[in-house]
């Protein structure tokens, strides 16, 4: 049992997916924006985020910038092709307001089209930077 808030991957995510060669590994490739909804849990919280790019076209760093309404969390980096990060951002209760649900925007800064980068490739799907686990965690 854990304490974890009720999250859901909303707009802008792609269908989860597996690694070829150990189904257990799983994750989310987001679009440019993905939104990340939950629970308001009415306490400062912590977001775990582990994500990752295993390459794609990018030699230089991606930026993803994490934010509630106005206000910005944090602005991550995510360097292609290093292994997947877990990043730990608070939540003031503040800036989660008093709505039932919170929205938590992913947008990064740059996406790519395999198809258009590779001619062997036939996927069509923009995509950001992949989400191996992202949840919420009340602070105790």
């Amino acid at each position: 049992q854990t304490d974890n808030v009720y999250t859901v991957f909303n707009e802008g995510w792609h269908p989860a997916e597996t690694a070829d060669q150990n189904s257990k590994v799983e994750w989310q490739w987001t679009k440019k924006v993905a939104t990340l909804s939950f629970k308001n849990p009415r306490k400062d919280s912590t977001l775990y985020l582990d994500l990752d790019n295993p390459g794609g076209p990018f030699r230089d760093p991606q930026r993803v910038q994490l934010s509630i309404g106005a206000s910005i969390l944090d602005t991550l980096t995510v360097t292609p092709g290093a292994a997947p990060t877990l990043h730990k951002v608070p939540i003031a209760a503040a800036t989660m307001g008093q709505d039932e649900m919170v929205d938590l925007r992913i947008q990064v800064d740059r996406t790519f089209v395999p198809a258009l980068m590779n001619t062997a490739s036939k996927d069509p799907r923009e995509l950001g930077v992949r989400v191996f686990h992202a949840f919420v965690l009340p602070n105790r």
